[in-house]
This record gives C-alpha cells, structure tokens and sequence, in this order.
C-alpha cells in the first residue's frame, strides 16, 4: 500500500464529512429528505475512517501517532452516529467540528509527506 492510497482515502473521508454539513443545513433549512441521505452518509464515512486506519497501520512511512488520531476519529465518528440518533444536538454539532478539523489536519499533515518510493 502507498501513502497516495491513504492520501485519496483521506480526500473521500473529508468529503464526507463536508457532504455532512451540508446535508446538515439542508435539513435544518426545512428540506426533511436529507436526514436519510445523513444518516447514510454517516455511516459510510465511518467505513472510509476504517479503511483509513488500515492503511495508516501498514503504509510504513505513516507515525504511529496518526494511526492513534485515526482511531480516535473512527471512535469519534461512532459516538456522532449515536448522538445523531439519540438527538442529542449539544453533542452531536460541536462533535462535527472537531470530526471536521481533525480530517482536514490530517490531509494537510499527508500532504506535506514525501513519498520515498
């Protein structure tokens, strides 16, 4: 696996999280159907946070502290689904913001990488 693997698996994963807030406002704008598309989307991008974790363990030139903030986003992720149903808003918007800049940091860090093959 290579750092451009998990350098587009984090561009997918950021444009999810993107595609959240977006839906997000939609929704709160009075549009009801893209709760569904939400919820969906949720859970899709807790799948790519999983595919990124994976790949952070085995490309070889990734730290073992972004593997660390990789699981703790998938954990993060987890515990916004939850909120998401749960309706707990206190929770689940402040939560996306963190979720949201923790994503981007990370493409910025992956970026910033040289790919030593």
């Amino acid at each position: 696996m290579s750092l451009a693997a998990l350098r587009a698996v984090l561009i997918l994963h950021a444009l999810g999280v993107l595609m959240q807030a977006t839906l997000a406002g939609r929704f709160l704008s009075g549009e009801d159907a893209s709760v569904k598309i939400h919820e969906v989307t949720g859970w899709v991008i807790a799948g790519i946070c999983l595919i990124q974790i994976v790949l952070a363990v085995v490309v070889k030139e990734i730290p073992l502290w972004f593997v660390v903030a990789s699981v703790v986003i998938f954990l993060g992720e987890g515990l916004q689904v939850g909120t998401g149903y749960g309706r707990f808003l206190n929770v689940h918007i402040p939560l996306s913001i963190l979720i949201t800049a923790a994503v981007i940091w990370q493409i910025l860090w992956v970026v910033r990488q040289r790919t030593t093959a």
